[in-house]
């Protein structure tokens, strides 16, 4: 029973780095490719303007969740929201935001939120 406790641990390790919750809504059918993964997204919090005078299009919301004794900041959120954007072919997540719940005894939950977005085609590109 002693060889089954390192695996144990190990098991526990690994789980504490993935210890944030995700949840993607899709706001429209459509879908898109993903972006390569050198592609870094923007990020602009809900007081941000968006640095672009182009059209887009929101194409769905995400939500990153997870407790700061699990080792997750605000950085780890944002970053996580970016892969899942990149994943879903968004150019950028516009209106975001980080919220921290504090809880008796110290510990707080994260929460990232934001909406992803695409350009619109310009109209030189559609001819």
């Amino acid at each position: 029973m002693n060889h089954k406790m390192p695996l144990l641990v190990l098991t526990l390790i690994a789980l504490a780095g993935c210890a944030t919750s995700t949840r993607l809504v899709n706001y429209t059918v459509e879908r898109f490719p993903p972006k390569d993964v050198s592609y870094t997204e923007d990020v602009y919090s809900q007081a941000q303007p968006l640095k672009t005078d182009k059209s887009y299009y929101v194409i769905g919301s995400v939500s990153i969740e997870g407790f700061a004794s699990n080792g997750v900041s605000p950085t780890t959120l944002t970053r996580q929201a970016q892969d899942q954007a990149r994943r879903k072919g968004a150019d950028a997540i516009i209106n975001a935001a980080t919220q921290v719940i504090r809880y008796w005894g110290g510990d707080a939950l994260l929460r990232f939120k934001g909406d992803l977005i695409v350009y619109a085609p310009s109209a030189a590109s559609a001819v």
